[in-house]
Protein backbone atom coordinates (compact mmCIF):
# COMPACT_ATOMS: atom_id res chain seq x y z
CA UNK A 1 0.00 0.00 0.00
CA UNK A 2 1.23 3.71 -0.81
CA UNK A 3 -0.20 6.59 0.87
CA UNK A 4 -0.10 10.54 0.25
CA UNK A 5 -1.79 13.49 1.76
CA UNK A 6 -1.98 17.01 0.71
CA UNK A 7 -3.81 20.04 2.19
CA UNK A 8 -5.86 21.76 -0.26
CA UNK A 9 -7.75 25.05 0.96
CA UNK A 10 -9.14 24.42 3.74
CA UNK A 11 -9.59 20.31 3.16
CA UNK A 12 -6.94 17.28 3.69
CA UNK A 13 -6.95 14.72 1.04
CA UNK A 14 -5.79 11.39 1.72
CA UNK A 15 -5.10 9.23 -1.09
CA UNK A 16 -4.03 5.60 -1.22
CA UNK A 17 -2.83 3.22 -4.02
CA UNK A 18 -3.91 -0.28 -2.74
CA UNK A 19 -2.61 -3.23 -3.72
CA UNK A 20 -5.00 -6.12 -5.60
CA UNK A 21 -4.52 -9.53 -5.20
CA UNK A 22 -4.72 -9.83 -9.41
CA UNK A 23 -1.75 -7.60 -9.41
CA UNK A 24 -1.97 -3.82 -10.00
CA UNK A 25 -3.10 -1.17 -7.76
CA UNK A 26 -6.50 0.47 -7.22
CA UNK A 27 -7.21 4.08 -5.73
CA UNK A 28 -9.06 5.26 -2.61
CA UNK A 29 -9.16 8.48 -1.32
CA UNK A 30 -10.88 10.14 1.83
CA UNK A 31 -11.32 14.37 2.01
CA UNK A 32 -11.59 15.89 5.59
CA UNK A 33 -12.71 19.78 6.20
CA UNK A 34 -10.12 20.63 8.23
CA UNK A 35 -10.99 23.75 8.83
CA UNK A 36 -14.82 24.05 9.61
CA UNK A 37 -16.69 27.07 8.16
CA UNK A 38 -16.88 29.84 10.43
CA UNK A 39 -20.39 29.26 11.62
CA UNK A 40 -19.47 26.15 13.43
CA UNK A 41 -16.81 27.37 16.53
CA UNK A 42 -17.08 24.20 18.43
CA UNK A 43 -15.72 22.21 15.98
CA UNK A 44 -12.09 24.08 15.48
CA UNK A 45 -10.30 21.08 16.08
CA UNK A 46 -12.54 18.79 14.42
CA UNK A 47 -11.82 17.60 11.01
CA UNK A 48 -15.20 16.33 8.86
CA UNK A 49 -14.73 13.48 6.61
CA UNK A 50 -16.76 15.05 3.75
CA UNK A 51 -16.13 12.45 1.35
CA UNK A 52 -14.44 8.56 1.45
CA UNK A 53 -14.18 6.26 -1.51
CA UNK A 54 -12.25 3.33 -1.62
CA UNK A 55 -13.01 1.63 -5.08
CA UNK A 56 -12.71 4.83 -7.32
CA UNK A 57 -13.12 4.63 -10.73
CA UNK A 58 -15.13 0.78 -10.45
CA UNK A 59 -12.16 -0.79 -9.24
CA UNK A 60 -9.97 0.22 -12.28
CA UNK A 61 -6.35 -1.41 -11.69
CA UNK A 62 -3.40 0.87 -12.60
CA UNK A 63 -0.03 -1.04 -13.34
CA UNK A 64 1.95 1.64 -11.40
CA UNK A 65 0.85 3.10 -7.55
CA UNK A 66 1.94 6.58 -8.91
CA UNK A 67 -0.63 6.53 -11.15
CA UNK A 68 -3.41 5.47 -8.54
CA UNK A 69 -1.85 8.29 -6.54
CA UNK A 70 -2.25 10.28 -9.58
CA UNK A 71 -5.67 9.63 -10.22
CA UNK A 72 -7.11 9.78 -6.41
CA UNK A 73 -5.33 13.05 -5.52
CA UNK A 74 -7.23 14.37 -8.77
CA UNK A 75 -10.38 13.15 -7.63
CA UNK A 76 -9.81 14.72 -4.32
CA UNK A 77 -9.28 18.11 -5.52
CA UNK A 78 -12.74 17.49 -7.95
CA UNK A 79 -14.28 17.06 -4.37
CA UNK A 80 -12.85 20.25 -2.39
CA UNK A 81 -13.97 21.74 -5.73
CA UNK A 82 -17.33 21.22 -5.77
CA UNK A 83 -17.74 21.79 -1.79
CA UNK A 84 -15.94 25.36 -2.47
CA UNK A 85 -18.60 26.06 -5.01
CA UNK A 86 -21.69 24.00 -2.70
CA UNK A 87 -20.43 26.76 0.29
CA UNK A 88 -20.59 29.98 -1.96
Amino acid sequence: MNFQQCDVDGFRIYAGALDTPHGGYIAAVEVHRVNPPRSAPSMADHAERIFSNDLLSGGHRFAEPELALRHALQIGRQVVRLADAAAD
